[in-house]
């Protein structure tokens, strides 16, 4: 093939993957296929530049993948050029004076994390993929987490980047200060763009320093779903800010026993809850009141750190559950969280599925998984009906498709829906204009996000 002898041309033979493992790259976590010409691993910010300059002058689109672990088919595409930038994965500076740590795209969450423990630090968006996701990843999917209710997401902790743009050129966006106030945000442009503006090739984001006070898990037990969406708001009211407030229904609950030795008790749900230890008695008494069945708290470290883990791999435990899933990630406002869960149960009746609930009930963001059976075309058309018909209860109510897993291909349509319903006809003419002017030829990951038809 042409393309791959351009490559190894350009880049040497080490950095060319061989045709045989492009398959590797061909499919994200939430089975999304594809197949690219060409995979290329870059290890230093010319690599990249060298491929949008060849992509550009041939007119072959590029996708950039750092850990794979997409759920909507965003780092997957046909006849593409892939960007692997898994090798860049270098902390440049940790600076614990300005308190920010700067990293290059390929170093996994967890490893930073690792790292940063060194100095006392911690970089506090903690999505479940965690272990596996690239930082790159998470600035590009705009990535949540389970410590999202008290610390936001990952574009609250970025404030400065460099981005190789669909012109080859590269460009420093923002600043790695605490104020700047100097013309638009483009940092925050790029997060969360899924890879259609720029390629990120280093980062600066905040860290704060480890928290000393102690905390503590609290599993809180649930015989009805609606008794969670009053334990969440009193908690609120009470004006106490746990940093997780992870929900998961019967049927996840069930996955878990399934593959750990927790032994989770029997219930209908269950909020596992990270808290300070000084605010248990007052946390404990507000369960009780708002309709918890159960409190257990764990009785060892060890015991809290697989409970911590059995929720962060909950996913998947749940997709053992069936040849196909789909796992959204819908965000309602917390006051309509109840009707949400009960109406996703009612959607599962309706198309005769099972829709397990797992996700972060502190910001109202559960996630359902919607299993079915790749074999049987009606089970195949009935989880895609109940995936439309959960998006558009989140729009109806005034939520979101999507809080952190991003639109990739999965959701555009839906997107669209929102938008125009949500914000109307000229936010999404900006959107598409901003796309535009990024990438006039079209080349960085095209075809979706705010590429829907009109």
């Amino acid at each position: 093939m042409k393309i791959n002898q351009d490559l190894i041309s350009i880049f040497g033979v080490d950095k060319i993957v061989k045709t045989s493992d492009i398959i590797n790259y061909s499919k994200d976590m939430g089975d999304y296929e594809a197949k690219p010409f060409a995979v290329i691993r870059a290890d230093h910010e010319n690599d990249i530049i060298k491929t949008v300059n060849y992509a550009k002058k041939y007119l072959i689109p590029i996708v950039v993948w750092g850990a794979g672990s997409s759920l909507t088919g965003a780092v997957v595409l046909d006849n593409s050029l892939v960007l692997d930038l898994s090798k860049m994965t270098q902390i440049i500076k940790i600076d614990p004076i300005n308190w920010y740590v700067h990293v290059q795209p390929g170093i996994i969450l967890e490893d930073l994390n690792e790292e940063l423990k060194k100095y006392n630090f911690f970089f506090p968006p903690d999505p479940a993929s965690s272990s596996i996701c690239t930082v790159g990843g998470a600035i590009a999917e705009g990535s949540g987490g389970m410590k999202c209710v008290k610390y936001g997401t990952v574009k609250d902790w970025v404030i400065s980047l460099k981005v190789v743009l669909a012109n080859g050129k590269s460009v420093n966006l923002g600043e790695p200060l605490a104020k700047n106030r100097a013309g638009y945000d483009l940092v925050h442009l790029m997060v969360g763009s899924e890879g259609t503006l720029g390629i990120i090739t280093e980062a600066w984001l905040k860290i704060i320093p480890i928290p000393t006070y102690e905390t503590i898990l609290m599993q809180i037990f649930f015989n009805n779903l609606k008794y969670v969406q009053n334990t969440i708001q009193n908690i609120r009211k009470s004006l106490i800010m746990p940093s997780m407030i992870e929900f998961m229904d019967k049927d996840v609950i069930n996955a878990i026993n399934a593959v750990t030795d927790l032994n989770l008790p029997d219930c209908e749900a269950l909020i596992i809850m990270e808290i300070e230890k000084n605010s248990l008695n007052k946390i404990t008494e507000i369960c009780k009141s708002s309709g918890s069945s159960k409190i257990i708290l764990p009785e060892t470290e060890e015991e809290a750190d697989q409970l911590y883990s059995a929720r962060a791999t909950a996913y998947l435990a749940v997709k053992q559950l069936a040849s196909g899933i789909h796992i959204e990630d819908v965000v309602v406002p917390i006051d309509k969280l109840s009707d949400y869960l009960l109406t996703v149960k009612n959607i599962a009746s309706k198309y005769n599925l099972t829709i397990p609930l797992l996700g972060h009930a502190g910001d109202g963001n559960v996630h359902p998984n919607i299993l079915y059976d790749k074999s049987d075309p009606v089970s195949v058309e009935n989880a895609s009906r109940a995936f439309e018909d959960i998006c558009k209860y989140a729009i109806e109510v005034g939520g979101s498709i999507t809080g952190e897993h991003g639109i990739g291909i999965q959701k555009m349509k839906l997107f669209k829906d929102q938008i125009l319903s949500h914000n109307g006809a000229d936010v999404l003419y900006l959107m598409k204009s901003i796309k535009k002017l990024f990438d006039p030829q079209g080349l960085l990951n095209p075809g979706k996000y705010v590429e829907v038809e009109d």
